[in-house]
């Protein structure tokens, strides 16, 4: 009896031990990467894009906003396990929907990043998508919005499109973070063509892990896989980057420690700095929204929407970040934006 007790817990810790390497090695993100999803798919190579015909094209709208779960999956959750409480003081998704779906329609954005946004469902509520088209990620019935982004269908035409897993395994999908077992984030790209003007660019939209153990080296890849494109293409990046504009690890990703810098935040090159509502500085902000590449570029709009809701509670623990940003072949009189 003994010798078949031993047994027995032998091969249910060998079990555990199986499953546990299965869990912390990626196994289930393998089997369907080789069974059906396919690998992320590679960005583009700057060798590839076509000829740039002008740098010149109409002003371009960008939002980004980390809308705090966005997500009726998580309410659902929350109703039937803990009487409708989601661990903070902010109201429940559905009440917030609304009002967010209201300031997101008034500033007309040609261009959306959301973070922390689950299914298309819930990305349907709060954007018309008659107007826009949905980049995000699928793996069958599986829906995946945490870096969704949107662009105007009667606008841009998509040329590519796909993501960047910020894990050690960049190309993997669901892929896990550095610190193991941490929340999957990852680059959500696409590169487009204005319809008007044929004027081709890439836009990025991210969401960093807020962990140190994350972000770090998330920027390091960031930065080798993304930011160096800029040297090809006009780029427009948006994201909740769990990073200030003062920090080290924002200079990396950015590469605002070489000159002139990779990618600039678009409060950098904004005009009118003295004017307008400027509720925020890029040195207190996680949010940002920077631009990049070989054409000139510069922002004539830029504000942080610090208005609560109508109830005078927030909307979200993240302010949208708005800009409008003007790409030309016309150089810039930096001098005017100091």
């Amino acid at each position: 009896m003994l010798r078949w007790f031993k047994r027995i817990v032998i091969s249910l810790l060998f079990l555990f031990l199986v499953l546990f390497a299965f869990i912390r090695f990626q196994g289930l993100q393998y089997i369907a990467a080789y069974l059906g999803s396919g690998f992320a798919r590679n960005l583009p190579d700057l060798n590839s894009f076509p000829k740039q015909p002008s740098c010149n094209t109409p002003p371009i709208k960008v939002l980004s906003y980390n809308v705090r779960y966005g997500s009726t999956t998580i309410e659902a959750m929350a109703t039937r396990f803990r009487n409708g409480d989601t661990g903070d003081s902010f109201l429940p998704w559905s009440v917030r929907l609304p009002e967010i779906r209201e300031r997101i329609a008034s500033y007309t954005p040609d261009l959306m990043g959301l973070q922390e946004m689950e299914t298309d469902k819930d990305i349907n509520a709060i954007v018309s998508r008659d107007q826009y088209t949905l980049v995000s990620y699928h793996l069958g019935n599986f829906e995946y919005g945490d870096s969704a982004l949107l662009y105007k269908t009667a606008r841009f035409e998509q040329l590519d499109s796909g993501q960047l897993w910020l894990g050690p395994n960049p190309e993997l999908p669901m892929s896990l973070g550095f610190k193991r077992l941490a929340m999957i984030r990852y680059s959500n790209w696409v590169l487009l063509r204005d319809k008007s003007t044929g004027f081709i660019f890439m836009y990025v939209n991210t969401h960093f892990d807020n962990a140190s153990k994350n972000k770090d080296p998330s920027s390091i890849l960031f930065r080798e896989r993304i930011t160096g494109l800029v040297a090809g293409v006009p780029m427009i990046v948006s994201g909740d980057f769990n990073t200030t504009a003062s920090t080290e690890r924002y200079y990396r990703f950015t590469g605002s420690n070489e000159h002139p810098s990779l990618l600039q935040n678009t409060y950098d090159s904004f005009k009118n700095k003295s004017q307008g509502d400027i509720t925020a500085h890029p040195d207190n902000l996680i949010d940002h929204i920077l631009v990049g590449g070989p054409c000139n570029v510069d922002a004539d709009q830029w504000v942080v929407d610090s208005l609560p809701l109508k109830n005078g509670q927030a909307m979200s623990d993240h302010y949208p970040v708005f800009a409008q940003v003007n790409f030309s072949s016309k150089p810039i009189d930096r001098e005017a934006l100091q």
